[in-house]
Order: structure tokens, then sequence, then C-alpha cells
């Protein structure tokens, strides 16, 4: 549209400057005299000349025409000669003959569109030039009229050959636009579906199979609908374990009220009962918020040295207070030199899990052996007089959410946090047959008190 407004002025704007050098020139071959203007024309000039020129003076009275032309004049408007300008005027294909008397290649074309009963009209160019007073001349209007008819022009066959050819490129190119734009945008089209499946969760991840323009969007939102799930899933699993955690001390915290309110024993016994199951639960609480907020796979493990011996002892008393009318007797055959290099609460962590689970299924007896071996691991084995695991489900008792015996309560949680903590340390759990036996190899696990 730019393009055909820019040629439309150019070609408006040669034709006025063509005009215009015809009105100079008829200034220059004007005389003044006795009050009446004369023009002098070379007889070749008049017969070529592709023009019409009429002379008007200050108040728009007609002093002189080129060709005698009445309904020419009558078609100038006063307004015109009042200022420089260009103008364009209609005619009929008659009167336009008579602008071209002398011309037959165009009368031959205007005769033809006669024949062809086309009465549309012929447009005419007009340019008008003032030209102030001056001692040998009064002011004048020239009027310039282009005697061929804009549509007959060269210029202009060319333009409305220009227009029809653009015309049919617009139809035939914007469907082809359309059908590209429709074409390239299918693949973004797809991809804004599957992130709806995905957000209505009906699939896993989007479709790496895409254009090459879009292979690593999708990767990287792949990666990271990926890193957001894993993100997710510790963050409920750490939940379950937390949930799972503190179990034992509100157990123990139960039992001491029940006792309590037996008057079994005083509030100055039950009160340190209490406040280390506080402290217990406070301490989990913590643990565990450290552990959702860690990388998986990047955990720095403490190197902090902690005496077993104490650490058992306390598990074992919080145990008998929870297991109290089971009546479970838990012996423990630690020597107290042997230590646990790593994080406290790990250590409890396991221990508190795999011990729960001996109390829950042994018949009276549980025992804790802790040896340090020659090659300076630690092996941790803790036995029950239960019924045992059975072969089948010995391995699947580590994984969450499994458990062997469905018919007492449980999350199938404990055994499976016990694992994944004793892995943290590149050691193994491993569950035994009867008598029950849960043992606890230990290489960066348990490691000895040099650290080794």
């Amino acid at each position: 549209m730019v393009a055909l407004v820019g040629y439309s002025v150019s070609f408006d704007k040669t034709t006025f400057r063509l005009l215009r050098g015809e009105s100079n020139l008829f200034y220059m071959l004007a005389r003044w005299e006795n009050g009446a203007i004369d023009v002098d024309i070379p007889e070749n000039l008049n017969m070529e000349s592709p023009t019409v020129t009429l002379i008007y003076d200050e108040q728009g009275k007609l002093l002189w025409a080129q060709r005698d032309v009445p309904w020419l004049a009558k078609r100038i408007q006063p307004e015109w000669l009042k200022r420089n300008g260009f103008h364009e005027i209609e005619a009929d294909v008659d009167s336009s003959s008579m602008l071209l008397r002398n011309n037959h290649e165009i009368q031959e074309q205007l005769d033809a569109i006669r024949e062809q009963g086309d009465d549309s009209e012929m447009t005419h160019s007009v340019a008008i030039n003032l030209y102030p007073a001056t001692s040998k001349m009064p002011q004048l209007s020239i009027v310039v009229v282009d005697t061929i008819p804009v549509e007959l022009k060269r210029s202009y066959m060319v333009w409305s050959w220009f227009v029809y050819v653009l015309a049919a490129n617009l139809l035939l190119v914007i469907p082809l636009l359309w059908v590209a734009a429709w074409w390239s945008l299918r693949p973004i089209e797809s991809l804004a579906k599957e992130v709806r499946e995905l957000e209505e969760h009906h699939r896993e991840k989007l479709n790496p199979n895409t254009t090459r323009e879009l292979t690593r969007l999708v990767s990287n939102l792949n990666r990271l609908v990926r890193s957001e799930r894993e993100r997710y899933d510790k963050y409920r699993t750490t939940l379950t374990d937390l949930t799972h955690s503190l179990k034992t001390p509100l157990a123990v915290m139960q039992s001491t009220l029940r006792s309590l309110r037996g008057e079994k024993i005083s509030v100055d016994e039950a009160e340190p009962v209490m406040l280390e199951q506080i402290s217990r639960i406070s301490q989990q609480i913590g643990y565990y918020l450290h552990r959702a907020s860690m990388r998986s796979g990047g955990t720095l493990l403490s190197r902090e040295l902690h005496p077993i011996a104490p650490l058992l002892d306390s598990l074992t008393s919080a145990l008998n207070k929870v297991y109290q009318r089971k009546g479970v007797n838990i012996s423990l055959d630690i020597s107290p030199e042997i230590t646990f290099v790593g994080e406290q609460n790990d250590f409890m962590e396991v221990m508190g899990n795999v011990l729960d689970n001996a109390c829950k299924y042994c018949l009276e007896f549980v025992e804790v052996s802790v040896r340090q071996t020659t090659d300076s691991h630690l092996h941790i084995l803790v036995e029950d007089d239960g019924p045992g695991i059975p072969q089948s489900q010995r391995r699947a008792v580590f994984d969450r959410g499994q458990r062997a015996d469905t018919l007492r309560p449980g999350q199938g949680v404990g055994l499976s946090v016990a694992r994944e903590i004793v892995e943290q340390y590149d050691g193994e759990i491993i569950a035994g047959g009867k008598p029950a036996r849960r043992r606890l190899h230990g290489g960066g696990v348990w490691p000895p008190a040099d650290g080794r």
C-alpha cells in the first residue's frame, strides 16, 4: 500500500513539472500591448503541442486561449486561479476528442472506446501557475491542460497493469502466507496442547520429538518438570518420614502420661522423660527440615564423633516405655569405646526404626550387639525371638510402603528410611531369617573413631 501511494504521488509530481515547463514557455512568448496580451507561438509548436494553454488576469478573466474549447474554459474553477496547484478534470470521450484533434493515434484509441460503448470519463491533468506583475506585464494565471487523458498514457497503462498484478499477487500471496503461518505455528500449538495436558496430569512429560527450533525449549521444560516433580516427591517423602519418626517419642509421652494418670510414677519422675521426648521431637523436626533443604546426591556427611552406647541406652529406655505393656526386654552388647562418626540424628533414625521394628514383632527378647571388624567397619546386629521374615520378602521390606505383616498397624516407612540413610554412608542393611535378624554393615556408614 505504501508503494502504491508513493508511485501515485511520484506520477503526479512528474506531470506537474512537465506542465509547469509548458507554462513558463508560454509566459516567455507572451507580450502585453495596448491592454491586451498576445502570444507569438511558432507554427510547429502549435501543431505538435500535447497541451492546451489558457491565460487569465488577476480577476479571473480569460485573456487568451491556445484553442477555442468552450467546455474546457467552463471547467476551470475560479478558486484554482488564486494559487499554484495541480488539479484534474473529467471529460467524456467526445470532449476529450476535441482536445486531441491533431493527435491521430490517440483519436484512434478514443474511437475504439466509443465503438465499445464505454461511457467512462477521461481524466485530464491541469497545472495552475501564477506570475506576479512586472513593469511590462500584469499579474497572470497560466493554465496548462494535458490533452492526453491519464488513462491513455503509457505510464498509466503500466500503472494499471501494476495494480492488477499486485491485486492478483495479494490474492495468491495472502492465502499462502496464512498457510505458511499456520504450518509454522503447528509445533507451538501442539506444544501448548501438551502443556495443558501436563497441567491436567494427563501426561508425564512433553514429547521430545519436535521441531529443531523447539527441541532445546522442550528439553529445558522437561528438565524443569522433572526437577519440580523430584522436589515435590522429596518433600512428600520427608514429611512422611518425619511423621513416622515422631511416632516413638509421642508414644513414650503417651505411655508416661498414662502412668502418671494411674499414679504409677510421680510428676518429678515424668518431667525429665517428657522433656527428653520433647527435645527429641524438636531435633527430629530440625533434622528432617535440613534433609529436605539439601539437594539429593549432594549431601555432605558430618564427621562428628559419637559414642554408640549412650545413644542406644537412650533409645532402649524410650522403647521400653513404649512397649511397657508387652514386657519387651532389650539387651545391649556394646563395648564402651566403640563410636560412630557421622550425623547423630542419622544414627538415631536408623537404630530407632530397626529397634522399633524388632520390638513390634518380637515375643519378648531383643538383643543388640555391636562389633568393630578388623577392616575398620562397624557391624550392628539386631536379633529378636519373633517369627522372622520370609525369604521371599526380605528385600521387599526395605521398599517404601511395603510390609511383610499387613495385619499390624504401620505404614511401611521405617525400614525404607533406615536403608536410605545407611546407603548415604555407603553401607548395607540386611534382613535375616529365624530368629529374626537385622544386620547393618558399615563401610563409610559406621566408620571407627579414627574416621577411616
